[in-house]
């Protein structure tokens, strides 16, 4: 399965795709079109999704801060997961984030709803993060990763 993994521009589909990717996470009242065109237009942050056969099966926010970026929102369509969707998309962000020089990665995980939370943690820990108890998140440093493969 060959996944390509980019910021997307606002499309009818996207918006569909936005829909069923965060139903579960986040309110239906931030669901609208104009919740999720805020999303992905923001200054501050950029959306990155992961598409396949022409639907987006998962997303993730990336803030960055100097050298530092902080990952939130990251979640995969339910019928999509456990196939590699999200390691692939953690992946190819992460070598973007290394391209343009960010040498730390943060995730807040106080905001991880409960019931995805020990799931998301542990799938985290899989891709080399580790638990900051004090900040309550999870970190990675790219500065001696390699992301090649």
């Amino acid at each position: 399965m060959r996944l390509s993994v980019f910021s997307p521009k606002k499309s009818a589909q996207l918006f569909i795709d936005l829909r069923k990717i965060y139903h579960d996470y986040l309110p239906a009242e931030q669901l609208t079109d104009e919740c999720l065109s805020t999303l992905i237009t923001q200054a501050d942050s950029s959306l990155y999704v992961t598409l396949f056969n022409g639907r987006h099966l998962g997303a993730i926010q990336v803030t960055i801060k100097k050298t530092t970026a902080a990952l939130s929102l990251l979640t995969v369509r339910a019928l999509t997961r456990r196939r590699g969707v999200a390691t692939n998309l953690l992946r190819e962000v992460e070598k973007q984030l290394k391209i343009d020089g960010i040498n730390n990665i943060t995730m807040d995980y106080s905001e991880i709803l409960q019931g995805e939370k020990e799931g998301l943690i542990l799938f985290m820990q899989a891709n080399g993060y580790y638990i900051n108890q004090d900040t309550s998140t999870l970190q990675k440093s790219l500065s001696d990763e390699d992301l090649t493969s």
